[in-house]
């Protein structure tokens, strides 16, 4: 794994032993992107900032992709609100579309909500796609990581309904998730990771 933190004004390269560009706004978002990713997109638009990021091989057609955003501002949305209503605007592209709650409460003293969104033949493309979004609502800014999965859909004898993702796979992402943390080492209620004990779980 690649870890990224990403301090608030900048994106990408950042490191764990970085400062924030504003010392007095140090909130920062702790992720992993798979090893042999590459960021292919790092802008800032407005209040936004978004990265994305490849897996190895990729062309224009991907197959998949991980994209982390941050918004910032004084009215940062509700973390579930937000999810549901990507729930809501996928469920209108797809020709079948179920959408699986994983996680809806606190993390670190931040509000969060996982979901997954499965969406069986896009309309515009005719894929099966699948949908992972954490996001996390900050003190200084909104965050949500995102991967997707854009897939062929599954052949027979499987039933119509068959998302054709390795199950592992989602396992495994499932699990970086979960680390995926807001903190900010200037507050006590949101405490980052030792970078040290990170490094060696088991001393």
């Amino acid at each position: 794994m690649i870890r990224v933190v990403l301090c608030l004004l900048i994106l990408a390269g950042c490191t764990t032993t970085s400062s924030p560009v504003h010392a007095e706004k140090s909130e920062r978002l702790n992720v992993e992107i798979p090893a042999g990713w590459t960021a292919a997109v790092s802008r800032t638009v407005g209040d936004i900032q978004v990265a994305e990021y490849y897996p190895p091989g990729s062309s224009q057609e991907w197959t998949q992709k991980i994209s982390v955003e941050a918004l910032s501002g004084s009215d940062l949305p509700d973390p579930l609100i937000f999810t549901d209503g990507m729930a809501e605007q996928q469920n209108r592209v797809c020709n079948r579309f179920s959408a699986n709650p994983i996680f809806a409460g606190f993390e670190n003293g931040y509000a969060s909500s996982v979901q997954m969104l499965q969406c069986g033949d896009n309309k515009r493309t005719g894929k099966d796609v699948v949908t992972v979004v954490k996001a996390i609502r900050g003190n200084d800014s909104f965050y949500t990581v995102t991967r997707i999965w854009r897939l062929d859909q599954a052949p027979p004898p499987l039933a119509p309904e068959t998302i054709n993702l390795d199950q592992n796979e989602l396992a495994a992402w499932s699990h970086t998730l979960r680390k995926v943390q807001v903190c900010d080492p200037a507050l006590t209620a949101h405490p980052c990771p030792d970078p040290e004990a990170q490094a060696n779980p088991n001393p």
